[in-house]
């Protein structure tokens, strides 16, 4: 089944960019949060060189690259979600995502990174360079 994308969602994603964070992102399992400042979600996603700072962790053995993306109209994008995630999913692309109030974050496999920023942008987004 194609996910149809209707076109006021098609011109909040061309209003919409994303940017690939610097670093390799790893999911792991621990029993405590040692300096929870310097992880990106409490879902235990951090950066893999913040792993030093973990007590005992299970680890994904997978490496993973953090996509930020910028949506053109938070909050009244409807299916906006769903479009990327179909889009990758068609792909045959693993994608976790995450929600805050004023980013989407898409983890990608790290081996999957320049599919990944060509399958966004060949939706209608915009790549912009990292933020300083």
């Amino acid at each position: 089944m194609t996910f149809k994308i209707k076109d006021e969602l098609l011109e909040v994603i061309r209003s919409s960019w994303f940017t690939v964070e610097e670093g390799t992102y790893v999911y792991t399992k621990v029993e405590d949060v040692h300096h929870p400042e310097d992880h990106l979600l409490v879902a235990r996603l951090t950066e893999k060189s913040n792993l030093e700072k973990m007590g005992a962790y299970e680890r994904n053995p997978d490496d993973w690259t953090l996509i930020n993306i910028k949506c053109g109209n938070p909050f009244y994008c409807k299916g906006f979600i769903a479009a990327i995630a179909s889009v990758f999913a068609g792909n045959n692309m693993d994608i976790t995502i995450t929600s805050t109030y004023t980013n989407d974050y898409i983890m990608v496999q790290s081996e999957n990174i320049a599919d990944a920023i060509k399958t966004l942008t060949d939706l209608g987004f915009t790549q912009k360079a990292h933020r300083l």
